[in-house]
């Protein structure tokens, strides 16, 4: 279990090694944890709030274990983004590992438990997430734990009620302060163990209750201090998405989504190893069958987004390491299950490369940081420099950890309409995604940077071309230039 375990770590690290730049949904919590982190004066969120207020408890939790290391260690602005993002996926990798060893283990044994990291280590979207400061990654980790307690529930016949007990507890508190969703499994799964006589709703209610209240002391208090107003963060989340349905408006998708488009790419070959497991084993079906209800709920909400049902995967995961260790087990008796076992380690090994691929494109859509890092090596000699970033250079990776000369200024005002704004401002430099703007006379471009624009399958030339240099890549991809760094020509006359 260690070794595998190690595996995922070690892969989740290389990732985010490899790709250091970040999304617009990651923002808050990233920005949040360098504000905290270096005690700024003015925090990044008053001025960019967002659509909803967000709890600052996970970026609180990441800045607490990072300080030492950034303080007391050289890094540069940009390995200290790294390193908040690899102690967020420390406890994602240690909850997962709580996962397969404690209720994984407890449910089926050691080698599907094994098997199920194993299969974790060969999907994209988990590994490459579990360091991105997402509200749903910090909500994973106590889920994580809570269905862990779940699975081991299953596996006993006494002393069950402690373990659903904590399952409560961990759900619960994710659902206060992280993300509601986690509030929504648990009703589900409260409600199948009610209805399968492990429960009792009474005391289930109570420990609902009393964990809600310790989560809102902690929650309300920190969140209220750092937003400057009384507030609880995932309360208004909630209400924003699930009754005013303004979800909605970042797009929507038909009923089968889930089901037909997200879980195949997120789990690739697991996903029909853990139908196989559905029909053959009881088991599976147990633990299955709520995470089934629980899709079949976000899938009547009009807005669909692969990281509300993230929670699931790892559970999806283990009922396909079920079937994997039942056809291994038969393979030394039944020549079927052998041919079964080659073509479950071929499909394995497939979804590896697939899950590597994902992640060559992935690391393409980071322009802003990119952009803003490259202008830092361009104007590296120079002392002031005065640089807005346009709000797509801020959306794909331009965060407050690539600000790193403490000398420079940087701006994202949003309320610049014209070219003369620009030069009222005195910025030296500007990086945008809309050159055309702006006067040749005045600017000029220093610097392009690309990002991707196409995907394809190479064709059997040219993948053959490829290979005489050592490119065993079938895919294409296609770059055009995103971003652009403008550098004002006459600083001195255009000032006066």
């Amino acid at each position: 279990m260690k070794l595998v375990l190690a595996c995922l770590f070690t892969l989740v690290v290389l990732e985010a090694y490899l790709a250091p730049f970040t999304k617009v949904e990651e923002s808050f919590n990233l920005q949040a944890t360098h504000d905290i982190i270096h005690q700024a004066s003015h925090y990044d969120h008053l001025d960019f709030p967002g659509v909803v207020p967000r709890t600052f408890l996970g970026a609180t939790i990441l800045s607490l274990i990072g300080w030492p290391f950034i303080h007391f260690f050289p890094l540069s602005p940009i390995d200290e983004q790294v390193l908040v993002r690899i102690i967020l996926s420390a406890g994602v990798v240690f909850s997962l590992g709580k996962f397969a060893s404690g209720g994984v283990r407890s449910l089926f044994g050691p080698f599907t438990a094994q098997i199920t990291i194993a299969l974790l280590v060969c999907q994209f979207h988990l590994v490459f997430w579990a360091s991105r400061t997402l509200p749903n990654m910090f909500a994973l980790p106590w889920v994580m734990m809570g269905l862990s307690h779940w699975l081991i529930s299953l596996s006993q016949t006494s002393g069950r009620t402690y373990h659903i007990e904590q399952m409560i507890r961990f759900l619960t508190f994710s659902g206060i302060i992280f993300r509601f969703e986690a509030g929504i499994m648990l009703v589900i799964l409260v409600g199948t163990e009610w209805l399968c006589g492990s429960i009792t709703l009474g005391n289930s209610f109570k420990q609902t209750i009393v964990t809600a209240i310790i989560s809102l002391i902690i929650s309300v208090p920190l969140d209220s201090f750092f937003w400057n107003e009384w507030v609880w963060p995932e309360g208004m989340v909630f209400y924003f998405n699930a009754i005013l349905n303004k979800s909605s408006d970042w797009g929507t998708l038909p009923f089968h989504a889930y089901f037909l488009s997200f879980l195949p790419r997120l789990l690739l070959i697991s996903y029909p190893l853990s139908i196989i497991g559905f029909f053959m084993d009881s088991r599976v079906r147990r633990m299955l069958s709520p995470m089934i209800v629980y899709i079949l709920i976000f899938s009547c909400l009009p807005h669909k987004e692969w990281r509300f049902i993230i929670y699931t995967i790892p559970v999806f995961t283990a009922a396909a390491a079920a079937s994997v260790s039942s056809v291994i087990t038969a393979a030394r008796r039944s020549q079927i299950q052998r041919v079964a076992s080659v073509a479950i380690v071929l499909g394995a090994l497939a979804s590896f490369a697939i899950s590597i691929i994902m992640f060559q494109i992935s690391r393409l859509n980071y322009p802003g940081g990119e952009a803003l890092y490259t202008l830092h090596e361009i104007e590296n000699n120079t002392p002031y420099v005065s640089v807005h970033m346009d709000a797509d250079t801020a959306m794909t990776g331009a965060s407050l950890y690539g600000q790193s000369n403490p000398h420079w200024s940087y701006s994202k005002n949003e309320s610049h309409s014209s070219e003369e704004d620009f030069l009222k401002a005195h910025y030296t430099h500007i990086i945008t995604s809309t050159p055309e703007k702006f006067d040749k006379s005045i600017f000029e471009v220093i610097d392009q940077t690309y990002g991707l624009d196409k995907v394809s399958l190479k064709s059997i030339s040219e993948y053959m071309k490829s290979l005489r240099s050592m490119d065993i890549s079938p895919i294409s991809f296609k770059m055009s230039p995103k971003l652009y760094t403008l550098k004002l020509i006459q600083p001195q006359n255009n000032l006066d």
